[in-house]
């Protein structure tokens, strides 16, 4: 590339380095992977490929990990290139779908890929934003089969936070992908950070402090009650309102966020007249686009916004987040006390963030937060020529403190990714629908998990070979050499593993003979290679033999762990030994069943079931909408189930046969059957308001809100699925109607 043809700049920007770096790869039709810190201007390579490919007569995608970073985007395109030139496509939002620039989340586009692959074919870029959630536990394997599936003639750009293995993912795309991946890393922040706790007695401190600070304190308590008094928020606002604000201040509960934002509110008042003028100008402005707007929160939020104070999280109504956002971004926020969610790709820095804890609840259990999770966070500090430098600080509690509760607050230390790949019953569908036996086992090799455990698998077998050439010369002298002891370690593991598991006294005497024998033959080859030595003499060398034995026996069984594509295969198997006895399939074919499963994403089995049995049709409208949004419900906890007198035991019987079946043929259930909230959407479709169904529940409006869009999203996907079905269709499109309206409609 020549250097006159090297983009230095852009809208007004003066391009960094590694900006530069990937623009001109992407002006060389290259797929690039960017790994950069949160906050330094990712962002702008995707808005520069979204550009180009549109002024260059092409078509693009844009995909996110979740609904509000695509709505956020589709908002700022609009502005920029005109609404005919965006569309959006979120599951229960659909919007100009065939504009040449397309935004959407990265389910959608893995469905696309998997069953309409022609609706993409002249694609020339998709991008994926926050591709690092890759290794979601939930989500992750929607990115890897789509970096799987996608064709030869799209590249793609793929932005993530700071990894430390981004030249192994890197790696793996060009393996499946067969063509090269640029990859562009940037480890320094435009604006630094610096990281402190905080703790009432000692002010901005840091964890060797509070560690000696805690044991001093320890030494001297009786052992009731707690250590000492814990440090509060307002504590920490009140050390750094003159100098450190705006700031983000992350609180892991709901909750906390609204009782702690009510408290400062009852303090503090952050804004002058002419602040409070434009807060009210521009909250009208957005409730022009919300009608009938009802909610409980609006009141006492409106209020703190005018002290400029909020907060913010997945409970809340779309329209208040929105208000809180716009806000925000026009820095009539001082401090917002906000949940993860909102550090996930929406641009909103600020001087300051905040921890009210450095552990949250991940729905099984409590634990610290991790390195990356923390820098997802705090890499939201310090705004881009404002700021000298960002700070991060941390409230430390000292009557429960735990040492081992922190992250490390090193970047250099956040975690790999791993891949959390698993095979959906709509994939296994689809991948007999349009990939022969063969294929199908080379693309079940193909995936990020088995690829990590093949590199890893390498260096086992490397370290198995060395081992084997440190114990060759005892192998000599046992009979079968290297097969034999592999033989007689394999054995010896099973034996110690029964053991392990207990048993009667008879049984547990043969196993401990069986482990002695082996033990004894093993030795024997030892000794056999000294011949007329000692015992005694040999015994720091026969230690050495035993621990290389050892550690042979571990790297043996990790050996065996480290083969995914056969776990794979194997759950393919299964999996499609269940549908094919559910009707799914039938001489390798798709049946009807099937057809429609393969079209439906999440609660597949309970979807097509339920059509099967005719309940689409049979029930009325208002009761279609309370079952759907029942499918794949899940209560949050302590939810109290609402009670209603609608006739769902058809619907319970296919959810305990399903269960049933699953149980039998994979070991473990994924269907879920919730009719918590099932009244309310009966209620709400028969024309209620919003404020009345809220009176007869704990439930957030948000969630509530969450749960109609999920219903709404599975009526389009059956109606888009039955086509050929008039009068259902007509009926779909009725059921979407009562739903999507008032509160519960996205407006953008």
């Amino acid at each position: 590339m020549t250097q006159q043809s090297i983009i230095r700049t852009y809208r007004g920007f003066t391009l960094d380095p590694f900006q530069q770096e990937a623009v001109n790869f992407i002006n060389q039709n290259q797929s690039v992977l960017v790994a950069a810190p949160t906050g330094v201007g990712k962002t702008l390579i995707a808005d520069y490929v979204l550009e180009k490919i549109f002024n260059e007569g092409g078509r693009v995608i844009y995909t996110a990990p979740i609904k509000a970073l695509s709505n956020q985007k589709f908002k700022e395109f609009k502005a920029h290139l005109g609404k005919e030139a965006l569309g959006i496509l979120t599951g229960d939002l659909v919007i100009n779908p065939d504009a040449p620039v397309l935004i959407m989340t990265t389910e959608i586009f893995r469905n696309m890929l998997q069953e309409d692959p022609q609706r993409v074919s002249d694609v020339r870029y998709v991008i994926f934003d926050e591709i690092h959630y890759i290794d979601d536990p939930q989500r992750g394997s929607v990115w890897e089969e789509s970096l799987i599936f996608m064709p030869s003639s799209m590249q793609f750009l793929g932005l993530s936070a700071t990894i430390p293995n981004v030249d192994q993912l890197s790696a793996w795309i060009e393996d499946i992908q067969r063509r090269p991946v640029r990859v562009v890393t940037h480890d320094e922040r435009v604006v630094p950070l610096r990281h402190a706790l905080y703790e009432r007695s000692l002010g901005f401190t840091t964890l060797k402090a509070v560690q000696k600070k805690h044991s001093k304190l320890a030494a001297g308590h009786s052992g009731m009650g707690r250590v000492a008094e814990g440090t509060t928020h307002l504590e920490l606002i009140e050390a750094i309102q003159d100098e450190y604000l705006p700031s983000l201040f992350f609180t892991f509960s709901r909750r906390k966020c609204e009782s702690n934002a009510v408290e400062l509110g009852e303090k503090h008042d952050f804004l002058g007249l002419k602040e409070k003028d434009q807060v009210r100008s521009l909250m009208e402005q957005v409730l022009e686009r919300y009608p009938n707007l009802e909610s409980e929160r609006w009141p006492q939020l409106r209020r703190l916004l005018l002290r400029g104070i909020a907060y913010h999280h997945a409970g809340m109504l779309p329209v208040l987040k929105d208000i809180v956002e716009e806000l925000f971004g026009h820095k009539l926020i001082s401090v917002l006390y906000c949940t993860e969610t909102f550090a996930v790709g929406l641009n909103f820095p600020c001087r300051t963030v905040c921890f009210d804890s450095s552990t949250k609840w991940d729905g099984v259990s409590f634990r610290a937060i991790s390195n990356r999770e923390y820098f997802q966070m705090a890499g939201r500090a310090g705004r881009r020529g404002i700021d000298v430098e960002g700070f991060v600080f941390t409230v430390v509690d000292l009557g429960y403190f735990d040492p081992s509760q922190f992250p490390s607050m090193k970047e250099q230390e956040i975690e790999s990714l791993q891949s959390q790949f698993a095979l959906t019953y709509n994939s296994i569908l689809n991948l007999v629908k349009n990939y022969s036996e063969k294929d199908i086992y080379r693309i079940l090799g193909q995936n990020f998990a088995t690829y990590q455990a093949s590199e890893e698998r390498k260096t086992v077998l490397r370290q198995i070979k060395r081992l084997e050439q440190e114990l060759s010369p005892y192998l000599r002298h046992l009979r079968g050499g290297k097969s034999a002891l592999k033989r007689n370690l394999r054995e010896k593991r099973e034996y110690e593993s029964r053991l392990h598991r207990g048993g009667n006294k008879r049984t547990r005497r043969y196993l401990k003979k069986r482990i002695r024998s082996i033990n004894q033959r093993l030795n024997s080859a030892f000794y056999s290679n000294y011949p007329g030595q000692d015992r005694p003499a040999l015994r720091r060398k026969n230690r050495k033999y035993n621990w290389q034995l050892k550690r042979y026996q571990r790297l043996l069984v990790q050996e065996e762990v480290l083969d995914p594509h056969q776990k794979y295969i194997q759950e393919f198997l299964d999996k499609k030994d269940l549908l094919q006895s559910l009707g799914y399939l039938q001489d390798g074919k798709l049946t009807t069943a099937g057809d429609l499963a393969s079209q439906i994403h999440g609660q597949e089995l309970m979807v097509t079931e339920m059509f099967m049995e005719g309940l689409f049709h049979a029930y009325t409208p208002a009761e279609l909408n309370a079952a759907v949004v029942s499918i794949g419900y899940e209560p949050r906890k302590n939810e109290t189930r609402l009670k209603h007198h609608l006739d769902f035991s058809p619907l319970r019987r296919i959810w305990h046969f399903l269960k049933k079946m699953e149980n039998r043929f994979i070991n473990f259930s994924s269907v879920e059957f919730n009719d918590h909230v099932a009244v309310l959407a009966y209620r709400w479709s028969k024309g209620e308001n919003f404020a009345s169904l809220l009176s007869d529940t704990t439930i957030d409006e948000g969630d509530l809100v969450f749960a109609f869009r999920r219903g709404i999203d599975l009526l389009r996907q059956v109606r888009n699925a039955t086509l050929e079905d008039p009068n259902l269709n007509a009926k779909l499109r009725e059921c979407i109607a009562l739903m999507d309206r008032d509160e519960v409609s996205i407006w953008l």
